[in-house]
């Protein structure tokens, strides 16, 4: 059980991968991870370069490569092999997240609760995972990945603190 006196935090810093260009998109931005109780993380997260207006695919990935234009990175996490399925759907992948929504300047953000992984060491830790932006919207049912198009933006999640507070 996590030892609630340590906060964890870890970040994931975004780039754009070489699929970001002929999508006329520049994403970078800053991701915090911040675990909030056992298996539940708080996602915070500010891309800009985004499209204006628009929503975009949110989601970590299984292999922690973020060259080229992001492929290398594979499938979603999901060490439990459930389906692709909407973020609140109780069988999902443990790396889905909600779209990440872009306002009127291109700027992304979201702050989200995710009960499907964790910071601290196990089988749902996403400390070393990629965490990917895409081009489009999840749509949350086609398999296997919704259909969110090409992986614009990339960033390791990497622990970044244990804070001791009293």
């Amino acid at each position: 059980m996590m030892d609630e006196k340590k906060p964890v935090v870890a970040i994931a810093e975004m780039k754009p991968t070489s699929a970001a260009a002929p999508a006329g998109l520049t994403p970078a931005g800053l991701v915090t991870f911040t675990q909030v109780g056992t298996n539940r993380v708080l996602v915070k997260a500010v891309i800009s370069g985004l499209k204006p207006h628009s929503e975009h695919g949110f989601h970590v990935h299984a292999v922690p490569d973020c060259s080229d234009d992001g492929m290398k990175t594979g499938a979603h996490f999901n060490p439990d092999g459930h389906p692709h399925n909407d973020p609140s759907h109780i069988l999902r992948h443990a790396g889905a997240m909600f779209n990440i929504k872009a306002d009127e300047n291109g700027v992304g953000t979201t702050r989200q609760e995710v009960d499907t992984i964790t910071l601290t060491p196990g089988r749902y830790s996403i400390i070393g995972m990629p965490l990917i932006t895409h081009r489009d919207p999840d749509d949350y049912v086609s398999q296997p990945l919704g259909n969110a198009g090409p992986r614009v933006s990339c960033g390791v999640i990497k622990l970044e603190t244990v804070v001791t507070t009293k």
